[in-house]
């Protein structure tokens, strides 16, 4: 939720459904991300790139109609996880059966969905969920700005064992690379939140934004990664 000034606020409105996206590709090693680059002409707000162990590295893609989620994840070592495996650790963070898979190489992160962009109402607080956790946002009119919250889910939460490393959200207003929001190191529970702007009516926009942690996964440690990415354009 946000306040009528434009601030972040502490609540995130909306469902909490199951459908693991956010581009949340999680549970991937946290190798360096490369800088996203410019979307282009609105196809996508950029791609970074993580080089993953063939045998060790995991992950799922789900999209909902305000964004993208990834999550990956890539254990320290041990054996190959069995197709059964994948699908009892999909099971558990609320993914369905064959969506969480073996990546080998290096793995492209797609930052934005290609796909048409979502309207963002004046003053309506529209949220989109999956299985990885809630974006929410609004076009506040009145300040020129957009107000976004994104909260893991429940069920991501509990295989993460560390503090959540934020890298803060990158952004483009029709295609300009606009400044980044700050990041933050937090707890998993944490109710991320920021701002954008300027942002104008008929304003094309899209953000992203980048988190990695430690997991344990079926009694195995590794380390995850959540990207989620949402594209969507300002209307009053």
């Amino acid at each position: 939720m946000v306040d009528g000034k434009g601030r972040g606020g502490r609540g995130v409105p909306g469902r909490l459904a199951v459908v693991t996206a956010v581009a949340a590709v999680m549970l991937a090693a946290p190798a360096a991300q490369a800088a996203p680059g410019s979307p282009g002409a609105g196809a996508r707000a950029g791609t970074g790139a993580v080089t993953a162990s063939a045998a060790q590295t995991y992950a799922a893609t789900t999209t909902t109609g305000g964004g993208t989620t990834t999550l990956r994840f890539a254990l320290d070592g041990g054996a190959k996880l069995s197709r059964a495996d994948l699908d009892r650790v999909g099971a558990q963070l609320g993914l369905g059966k064959g969506g969480l898979h073996a990546v080998t190489g290096t793995v492209a992160q797609r930052a934005a969905a290609e796909r048409r962009s979502a309207v963002l109402r004046c003053d309506r607080n529209p949220s989109w969920s999956d299985a990885n956790g809630t974006l929410a946002a609004r076009f506040n009119c009145p300040y020129s700005n957009i107000n976004w919250g994104f909260k893991i889910s429940a069920r991501v939460q509990s295989v993460i064992t560390s503090n959540v490393n934020e890298s803060g959200v990158s952004w483009w207003r029709n295609g300009k690379r606009m400044p980044k929001n700050a990041g933050h190191v937090v707890g998993k529970s944490y109710h991320f939140h920021g701002t954008l702007k300027p942002v104008k009516h008929g304003d094309h926009v899209q953000f992203q934004d980048y988190m990695t942690f430690r997991v344990r996964i079926g009694g195995r440690p590794g380390t995850g990664s959540l990207v989620w990415a949402a594209d969507v354009t300002a209307k009053k």
